[in-house]
């Protein structure tokens, strides 16, 4: 990481959800303006560690940092309001809303009179949202819902965007533009992403370092090209 202290620690959580504990001690780090990628086999932990970090559930052990503040009993509304987006895998859009309306709704916590120029942002990134602005946004097909659930996160400009399996259900060539569309968010100082994805291959390409989790534990970590080529990686996790 670049800077010496990350916008994101999550410190040895253990969380789960009543008798049953899903993670076991779960370290990870995110720095500022990184792409982090996890990966693992289903009933990993991907998911709950995502929900764990954004306060849907708190962590039995262990501390979650978001840069200085330690969020590990913070709601997600006071998440939100430090900077950190969360695009869920399902019911991530408003589907009686329009994609205006939605994005709308994106930037609840925004003060200020700039709510035109960020949707502006929005549809320079996703022209396609424009063209449908006034669509309601459960008429969509799953790959413009996607595009619809990731604008609205951008719309309060986060410092961190989580995202749980962006690429799920959709046509092989939608996921290539909608990764394209992640890492150009990104680019240039953009936010950080952390992205939990089934297209293990695409989503370590695209990522600075990445975690493997298995059984709700750390097995791997390291740079993106490392995990690719790491053999045991490739055999258990990668269908190499």
């Amino acid at each position: 990481m670049g800077d010496s202290m990350p916008l994101l620690k999550v410190d040895s959580v253990s969380a789960g959800y009543g008798d049953s504990e899903i993670l076991r001690g779960v370290s990870i780090e995110v720095g500022k303006s990184e792409i982090v990628s996890i990966i693992g086999p289903n009933g990993a932990g991907k998911s709950t560690l995502m929900k764990t970090i954004f306060g849907l559930l708190h962590p039995r052990q262990g501390s979650i940092h978001f840069g200085d503040t330690d969020i590990s009993r913070h709601t997600p509304y006071q998440i939100v309001g430090l900077g950190m987006c969360y695009v869920p895998q399902v019911a991530n859009v408003f589907t009686d809303l329009t994609v205006e309306e939605n994005l709308e709704m994106g930037a609840f916590l925004l003060k200020g009179g700039n709510m035109e120029e960020r949707k502006e942002r929005i549809y320079e990134l996703f022209p396609r949202l424009k063209e449908r602005r006034r669509q309601r946004a459960g008429k969509m097909s799953g790959g413009e819902r996607q595009m619809v659930a990731m604008g609205s996160a951008l719309m309060l400009d986060p410092t961190l965007v989580m995202m749980d399996e962006p690429s799920a259900g959709l046509s092989p060539k939608m996921v290539e533009m909608i990764f394209e569309r992640i890492a150009h968010i990104n680019r240039d100082g953009g936010p950080a992403i952390l992205i939990v994805e089934q297209n293990a291959q695409l989503s370590l390409q695209m990522a600075h370092r990445g975690y493997v989790l298995a059984s709700g534990e750390n097995r791997f970590e390291g740079t993106g090209q490392d995990l690719l080529n790491d053999p045991e990686v490739g055999r258990l996790y990668l269908g190499g």
